[in-house]
């Protein structure tokens, strides 16, 4: 079900949830800790990136495609 990106008064919804949903598909690293995740968000117009991807109706496929940490597939390298 397709949903519109903007609400009544023509404004993009851009949630909380969808910046960190951004962040962890686009740039996992910014995660943590908290003060780093919210200078990547404000450093590089998250927001706006977000409203962006609405208006393109690309926002989902971008924060499905989540990408592995790449600290993390080199442990598993190790470990493996």
């Amino acid at each position: 079900m397709y949903q519109d990106a903007t609400d009544l008064f023509g404004e993009v919804v851009v949630t909380e949830d969808d910046l960190f949903n951004w962040v962890a598909a686009v740039a996992p690293r910014w995660l943590s800790p908290e003060r780093s995740y919210r200078n990547y968000v404000r450093s590089w117009d998250v927001a706006g990136k977000v409203k962006a991807a609405k208006l393109r109706g690309t926002f989902e496929a971008t924060i499905a495609h989540k990408k592995t940490p790449w600290h993390g597939r080199f442990a598993l390298d190790q470990i493996v």
